[in-house]
């Protein structure tokens, strides 16, 4: 048995290791490097007799004084049960770290410490991969626990997540059809293709203002797209008022005439009742046209990336003044569609908060959703004083910086 610990793997063989091993991450392929274009980067690796048994992208920060922070984002990849090959990963990444000046070696394994039906979230579940979590401590790395706010670590501890098979839809709760299907009766419509880009970055602001929190701007989602290519989906739903305003028109003229011709009673009372929900429909549309001053407004925009067997769901944005329309469950269902059409039967749905109960994490768990636990965070620290600067006292500065501004 020969270790060779190496830093210029080639892209496509990272790729093709990580994508066929159970610890498949978009976070460890070659393009989630290109993405974050404001870190260096190394495709770094182990080869035994020549053959890749272990691979890691590591993620490279400037930090002042010349020191840098290593982390690994979803790794490494590789047998956390062969003690020997994880110690002496661990220690050329060391090596590699402190050649780096860096003060701390961060990496969170893509294994799960708990698994389950986000129906059963108030159950007991037994823990997984405890050893290795030991075993990794015991090495030195220091483990920043089973956190549950999903700011507690680099990248969220509880993740949303699908398995599902190509009839998922009728497995859908009653509820969630009956939402794709207002949507659909509102008037939302769906557009595809990297020319939409502006429009869902105007979705994602969307967003931004509602929460009053800062994400990315388009110039991040263009260069996502291009890094990813054909790998990146971009959909938008838009309202068109005078397409919908014109089709609740001639629908009420068809109901009124029903209505006059009918003798039944049951069926007057329904004719009524969807007259007076189109004539709420029809005033509701007449005013946000008249307050938007455009003829087509965004309503919700979602950017997906993917490969060879999971795929990602990685931005997700809504204009608040019309989620009456419930446009992100058209936008949902697009997505869970486009999977089955490429083979994909894993949807990542992004980080979720650990209490389970907050609204996003509800919405998603219409989707035949299960809650993923990863193991968590871990630090092989290199300089200490360094370290508890930037840890503690850097995100107090900012703070108060902040607060200052304020």
């Amino acid at each position: 048995m020969t270790y060779t610990f190496h830093t210029d793997i080639d892209p496509q063989e990272l790729d093709a290791f990580v994508e066929n091993s159970d610890q498949n991450s978009l976070f460890q392929c070659h393009q989630w490097a290109d993405v974050k274009n404001n870190w260096r980067h190394a495709f770094t690796g182990v080869r035994e007799d020549g053959r890749l048994i272990a691979a890691a992208l590591v993620l490279i920060r400037p930090l002042p004084l010349g020191k840098t922070l290593l982390y690994i984002p979803r790794g490494p990849v590789m047998d956390y049960h062969n003690y020997d090959l994880v110690t002496f990963f661990l220690d050329s990444l060391k090596a590699y770290a402190k050649k780096n000046r860096a003060i701390v070696l961060r990496f969170d394994p893509n294994l799960l410490s708990r698994i389950y039906p986000y129906s059963e979230k108030d159950k007991e579940h037994p823990m997984q991969n405890t050893d290795i979590v030991a075993m990794l401590k015991s090495y030195g790395a220091a483990h920043k626990g089973y956190t549950t706010n999903i700011h507690e670590s680099t990248q969220p501890r509880f993740n949303a997540a699908s398995h599902f098979g190509d009839n998922y839809f009728s497995q859908l709760d009653k509820k969630t059809r009956a939402s794709i299907r207002t949507a659909e009766r509102k008037g939302a419509e769906l557009y595809e293709g990297h020319e939409y880009i502006s429009e869902f970055a105007q979705a994602m602001q969307e967003t931004e203002a509602r929460k009053g929190v800062a994400l990315r701007n388009e110039e991040y989602f263009r260069n996502m797209m291009e890094v990813y290519g054909d790998h990146c989906i971009i959909m938008v739903a838009k309202l068109n008022f005078k397409k919908q305003i014109g089709l609740l028109e001639t629908e009420l003229a068809e109901l009124e005439q029903k209505l006059q011709a009918e003798k039944s009673q049951k069926v007057m009372k329904q004719l009524e009742q969807k007259i007076n929900n189109d004539r709420k429909d029809l005033q509701i549309l007449l005013e946000e046209q008249k307050k938007e001053n455009k003829d087509e407004v965004i309503l919700a925009g979602k950017l997906a990336i993917y490969n060879k067997n999971r795929m990602e769901y990685v931005y997700m944005g809504n204009n608040a003044s019309y989620l009456r329309i419930r446009a992100s469950y058209l936008l949902y269902k697009a997505f869970f569609d486009r999977c089955v059409e490429l083979g994909i039967h894993y949807v990542s749905m992004g980080g979720i908060e650990g209490t389970l109960d907050d609204g996003l994490t509800q919405f998603k768990s219409n989707w035949l959703m299960e809650v993923e636990e990863y193991i968590g965070e871990f630090n092989i620290v290199l300089d200490p004083v360094m370290y508890y600067a930037f840890e503690k006292l850097y995100p107090q500065a900012v703070k108060l910086l902040v607060k200052l501004r304020k």
